[in-house]
């Protein structure tokens, strides 16, 4: 698997398409038992950290909502 370079900075897309292919390499069937094992923790790894950024994104959009609401309240947008 081609490892990114440290400069490189780190994107959602990407970590997904690494899971996907580590998921490929392990329904290969072409691994033994101690490589299946060493992907599948790669996967999580990665997974988790995929799910910690997408929970830090939420808390963003959550909060860039609230603004909203608090700039254009609801009622005023009634008048439309």
């Amino acid at each position: 698997m081609k490892r990114r370079k440290s400069e490189d900075p780190w994107r959602y897309e990407v970590a997904i398409a690494e899971v996907e292919t580590l998921i490929n390499q392990i329904e290969s069937g072409d691994l033994d038992l101690a490589e299946v094992v060493e992907r599948f923790q790669q996967a999580a790894q990665t997974l988790k950290t995929c799910e910690a950024f997408l929970q830090e994104k939420r808390r963003q959009v959550e909060i860039i909502i609230e603004q909203l609401d608090e700039t254009y309240p609801t009622e005023d947008l009634e008048e439309f």
